[in-house]
């Protein structure tokens, strides 16, 4: 039987963000033992503060809680990785090109195959999830929408903002076909932080 630690961490590994009373009543906890396991959590690093969600009607703020940047893994070893390469692919002489196109390339692990944009979309999203992205995809009328519900580069997104064109590009990379960025770190009705991409068709 799980912990009542371990069932927190998996309702925010789904939910993404909850408040205290969200959790006392979905695990059928008492709010004191909620609270009593999110500081103990916190302490541990597994999670962390997401903001305040504000009350529909009176009352106070509620802390708004989600796995921490540790918990939810991120790519810096990678970047890191691709980066070196890039630096070394230059010394040697290489052709020059973008350098964040290629970086985005080696991260991309290889060409898209030429099958339908559906299964290309469902063939990315899967490989971002593989690099901590919680990306899904959804179809509108006017193009296909990428979300990427973690930015697993997030603790160096401050000082390195071009980051966020090698998640565009890296999206390319992998649809063969371009994107642009609609929002950044935006939040959503739950408070809970994305990025969303739309997919230029036709």
């Amino acid at each position: 039987m799980k912990s009542t630690r371990t069932l927190i961490l998996d309702f925010l590994e789904t939910h993404r963000v909850a408040v205290a009373s969200e959790l006392s009543r979905a695990l059928k906890v008492t709010p004191a033992d909620i609270r009593h396991h999110l500081n103990l959590l916190k302490q541990e690093g597994l999670i962390e503060f997401s903001g305040l969600r504000q009350p529909s009607g009176r009352g106070r703020p509620a802390r708004l809680y989600r796995l921490s940047q540790v918990k939810r893994g991120e790519n810096l070893g990678l970047l890191a990785s691709a980066l070196l390469e890039d630096a070394k692919d230059q010394t040697e002489g290489n052709q020059k090109s973008d350098t964040l196109q290629r970086i985005a390339r080696r991260i991309a692990g290889g060409a898209p195959s030429r099958s339908l944009l559906s299964q290309r979309l469902f063939r990315a999203t899967q490989r971002l999830n593989d690099l901590n992205y919680q990306a899904r995809w959804e179809a509108h009328t006017e193009a296909p929408r990428v979300i990427f519900e973690h930015c697993p580069y997030a603790s160096i997104l401050s000082q390195h903002p071009e980051i966020c064109r090698l998640d565009a590009q890296l999206l390319e990379e992998l649809l063969a076909t371009p994107v642009t960025q609609v929002a950044k770190l935006a939040r959503d009705a739950r408070g809970a932080t994305y990025c969303e991409f739309h997919v230029l068709v036709g």
